[in-house]
């Protein structure tokens, strides 16, 4: 089994997405896997304001006797979404194990 984390984020200003996504691989550990990224690019346009979007895609093997319960999850959640600037969109962030 694997601990999958999606997410996708829209902020107005580009941010330090690199920093971002070390911290995240902190809170799951060096063990977990990069399946794919999305560097801040501009992808949305409303009104007269840019936003970029960045995403990731992160597995973890989880051992046999390993369980990670839905509060667990909420926790993985909480702690990636507060390490994004105030006034980030979060459009998706899944967390799931797989």
């Amino acid at each position: 089994m694997k601990l999958m984390i999606d997410g996708v984020f829209y902020n107005k200003e580009i941010i330090d997405f690199e920093n971002i996504l070390k911290d995240i691989v902190g809170i799951l550990g060096e063990e977990s896997r990069v399946v794919s990224l999305e560097f801040p690019e501009v992808a949305m346009i409303m009104e007269n304001t840019y936003y970029h979007r960045t995403g990731f895609s992160l597995d973890k093997e989880l051992a046999d006797d390993e369980t990670i319960s839905d509060e667990n999850r909420d926790e993985i959640v909480d702690k990636i979404k507060n390490l994004f600037p105030e006034g980030t969109i979060v459009y998706g962030l899944k967390c799931e194990v797989i």
